[in-house]
């Protein structure tokens, strides 16, 4: 009781013990929320990681394909049905936005175990979507719980909410800085001084946590082909890619507010929606297996060793991507939208090097870099969040060399994204 009492308060050195629970939290919940996808993708698949998923997808009949996807939105309605946890819903972030803006910081403890479960099944039965945004919101769902159960007040409940956000990003990409930086940016919290600190603490933690003791590194894509100098060319290049990213970045935030308006005027009950949603992504993956979210990040791996791939197959890719996307997320599955932006930008970036080569301006080895530039600025764009965009991709690729350029084109590509749409992917949904 004496203890229950000291967490009460609302000093510095309190919020400090209270920031590193809530990295505990975030990094406990990441890890379970990981390995219920790698158990989801199991039983739905068979994918154990012995084969490559698209090997083994490709192995199956054509109804198995459509099937798995179908059942999968099935059961995670059923799910919201009798759990009913509407904000459960859909990408994650947006959810956190307005419970920091509009709740007081207060997010439902059952929010967290909820989004876990069905996330881990839209992904793990083959939705396009990303397990990001998910992360996020259970993050902030036990940091925000952590708070209400310490009879926090307002103020301090949104600071451990966004302390929960931050968490979630450290424990999953092993990237704490740019956790940090998302609060800020993305989530619009502004603490002071003395309180940002709460946020580190709890970002370091989770991450510290998940390698020393899940060991987990977080997402890394590695490349040893970046370019070793800069000359005008290459910056010319790749503020152009920037500003195309934006481009693609905006085509996408209008495919994603088109398909949640048909999502919702489907004439059908909403047990159904989510149905009819995996149906079409197992259409969808009959021809295009590549969609479904266990194959992106091994795509973007290979994309980034093989540096391109046939022009026509990238393009069509990168548009029904687009399209599935938006599918999973505007019939109801959950999901997060980060992912998809990588997979965008890895595409956008290849292509682009393609054509590059074509005119002779760069040679092969700038193509590694095209891709790279193009993951981080077609999330900056569509978040409206240069500095999270180019810290998260310095701390996944683990080059110190491309920060620089990352800042510049990642403040380029949100520059015109804002000036052609004043509202960001997230602000938006």
């Amino acid at each position: 009781m004496f203890t229950l009492t000291w967490l009460q308060k609302s000093t510095p050195s309190t919020l400090l013990i209270l920031g590193l629970f809530v990295g505990i939290g975030g990094a406990l919940g990441a890890a379970l929320f990981h390995e219920l996808i790698k158990i989801s993708t199991l039983l739905f698949y068979g994918h154990g990681g012995d084969t490559s998923f698209i090997t083994l997808v490709e192995a199956m009949s054509v109804w198995q394909r459509i099937l798995i996807p179908t059942m999968g939105g099935l059961l995670v309605d059923i799910i919201f049905k009798l759990a009913k946890v509407s904000e459960a819903e859909g990408e994650g972030v947006p959810e956190v936005m307005e419970a920091l803006a509009h709740k007081k910081g207060t997010i439902r403890p059952i929010v967290a175990p909820i989004k876990i479960l069905t996330a881990a099944i839209t992904l793990g039965s083959g939705g396009s979507a990303g397990r990001e945004g998910p992360v996020i919101q259970i993050g902030s769902s036990i940091g925000s719980s952590i708070a209400q159960l310490c009879k926090q007040a307002a103020p301090e409940r949104s600071l451990l909410l966004a302390a929960g956000a931050a968490a979630g990003i450290g424990g999953t990409f092993g990237a704490p800085a740019a956790g940090v930086l998302f609060t800020i940016e993305i989530l619009k919290h502004r603490p002071n001084i003395l309180r940002v600190f709460v946020i580190i603490v709890a970002a370091f933690s989770s991450d510290m946590l998940s390698r020393l003791v899940f060991k987990f590194e977080g997402l890394r894509f590695l490349s040893e082909q970046l370019l070793p100098h800069y000359d005008t060319t290459h910056i010319l290049l790749i503020i152009l890619l920037s500003i195309i990213s934006a481009l693609v970045a905006l085509l996408f935030g209008l495919i994603l507010t088109l398909t949640r308006k048909l999502g919702k005027k489907i004439p059908s009950p909403h047990l159904v929606r989510p149905t009819i949603g995996g149906f079409i992504i197992g259409l969808i993956g009959v021809v295009f297996p590549y969609i479904h979210e266990p194959a992106a990040y091994p795509f973007m791996v290979d994309l980034l060793s093989l540096n391109t791939l046939p022009l026509i197959f990238l393009a069509a890719l990168l548009v029904i991507k687009m399209f599935a996307t938006g599918i999973t997320l505007g019939s109801g599955g959950s999901g997060g939208i980060f992912a998809p932006l990588l997979f965008m930008g890895a595409i956008t970036g290849s292509v682009f090097g393609s054509l590059i080569l074509l005119t002779q301006f760069a040679d092969t080895t700038a193509t590694s870099l095209f891709i790279i530039i193009g993951m981080a600025t077609m999330f900056s764009a569509a978040a409206h969040a240069p500095l999270t965009a180019a810290f998260i991709t310095y701390e996944i690729t683990e080059n110190l060399f491309i920060l620089p350029a990352l800042i510049v084109c990642c403040y380029v590509a949100t520059l015109v994204a804002r000036t052609l749409k004043k509202e960001s992917v997230y602000d938006h949904h």
